[in-house]
């Protein structure tokens, strides 16, 4: 029985989904930026604007969501601090963090850690 030949669609990966992991790997090395990511994906930062606007997506929308997938799972890890989270996920200080969380959950991180995982 011979198989059939995989169909492109199915086989190419989206630019969103290539540009949120190096936005992961980013983050873990401590600094985000379009221009790095661009560059891993060999494309100018125009050129990746230009796909992800194709696709409806922003690279600020895809950090903000890579971001708030990381601080969920963050948040599951009581031995981390609040501060250590916001550090690992680029922020410049905790403030910037809870004004973000809050923005994406509803509640201060730290209510919903209480709440959550108490």
């Amino acid at each position: 029985m011979a198989s059939e030949p995989l169909n492109p669609e199915v086989v190419r990966v989206s630019l969103s989904n290539k540009v949120s992991s190096q936005i992961s790997i980013q983050l873990a090395r401590g600094k985000v930026g379009v221009e790095v990511v661009a560059s891993q994906l060999h494309m100018s930062r125009y050129t990746l604007h230009k796909k992800l606007k194709r696709e409806g997506l922003t690279f600020a929308r895809l950090l903000e969501d890579v971001r708030r997938e990381q601080a969920l799972t963050y948040m599951q890890d009581k031995t981390k601090t609040l501060v250590e989270i916001a550090e690992q996920l680029c922020f410049s200080e905790l403030s910037a963090f809870s004004r973000a969380f809050k923005r994406w959950m509803g509640t201060s991180p730290a209510e919903y850690r209480s709440v959550r995982f108490s």
